[in-house]
């Protein structure tokens, strides 16, 4: 028993790395689809059609066990890792840098999920913890402090988006805790969803697409990080992972997003690191950890192997 949980712990931190790659990756072509001519509709095309496909046939026997969960947190998942928040994360993108966005989407993560089940499921709040948000909230802060003085409303806005789509993961991330579906079925509400959603937002004006008229070298690029990566495996891995190391944990790894996405950014979209931005990631990569105490989990996952 207690190999199988040693052995499940690793598993979980091995489907967390390869979910951290390809949220890098995510950042990267979000940013990059405001350089080319896709469009936020092509993107989300182009994301969740491939998943819908996929998982949606795999679920499928499945059918009756999702109809049966309840609606709250079919919602949450959908909402919360679907088309609206492909939506905040790429109009925020396309306002702010990479490095602000993956850190304000994972980093702040922890912070939000620890307000959720403090706030709606009555869990009690370490000490550890409350420091860990403390300090995510002054790297928030800094953050904010960086774009109002540098007089750019442009960054501010994409700062308020990049944070609303943080909260809405952190509702994903609660649902698929609470919600006892797998990453295969949690993939196919959010996808399914999502491809129901996109015609409506288009024949209401919201999105329009231009996906025959782009470059084919862009659409296989968007469509191997967002369609590909993003879409199915990264669905899968981080459902893998919560289902593993917990809600908590998994929103504490998350947050080395930023680091990694930053050095990809810097040379390809020469994109520069002040020291306000390195010290707000910083501050918020140490709060995720501490905010869900995964240094406390470790060392019992090996005490306990």
């Amino acid at each position: 028993m207690e190999i199988q949980k040693r052995k499940e712990f690793g598993l979980g931190l091995m489907a967390m790395g390869v979910t951290l790659l390809i949220w890098a990756s995510f950042f990267i072509s979000l940013r990059a689809s405001s350089q080319s001519a896709l469009t936020i509709g092509d993107i989300a095309l182009l994301r969740f059609l491939p998943a819908a496909l996929v998982f949606g046939w795999l679920a499928l026997p499945k059918a009756i066990k999702i109809k049966q969960t309840p609606k709250r947190y079919l919602l949450a998942i959908a909402l919360g890792a679907g088309l609206p928040f492909l939506l905040l994360a790429a109009n925020g993108l396309r306002l702010a840098p990479v490095a602000d966005g993956a850190s304000l989407i994972p980093g702040i993560l922890p912070l939000f999920v620890t307000s959720i089940a403090a706030i709606c499921y009555r869990e009690r709040i370490s000490s550890m913890r409350k420091a860990g948000i403390m300090l995510i909230f002054l790297g928030i802060c800094l953050f904010l402090a960086t774009s109002l003085l540098s007089g750019s409303g442009q960054i501010a806005t994409g700062h308020a988006l990049l944070l609303m789509a943080s909260f809405s993961w952190a509702w994903f991330t609660i649902a698929m805790r609470v919600s006892g579906l797998t990453p295969i079925e949690g993939g196919a509400v959010l996808s399914l969803s999502a491809c129901i959603c996109l015609p409506v937002l288009y024949l209401l004006g919201f999105v329009d697409f231009n996906l025959l008229n782009a470059p084919s070298s862009e659409i296989a690029f968007h469509f191997m990080i967002q369609g590909i990566a993003a879409g199915l495996i990264a669905n899968f891995t981080f459902g893998y992972a919560i289902s593993r190391l917990g809600a908590e944990m998994s929103a504490a790894l998350g947050s080395f997003t930023p680091v990694l996405a930053a050095l990809i950014a810097v040379p390809m979209f020469t994109e520069s690191l002040n020291m306000n931005t390195i010290l707000a990631m910083m501050l918020i990569v140490l709060g995720a950890i501490s905010a869900s105490e995964i240094i406390t989990t470790k060392k019992v996952a090996i005490k306990v192997g």
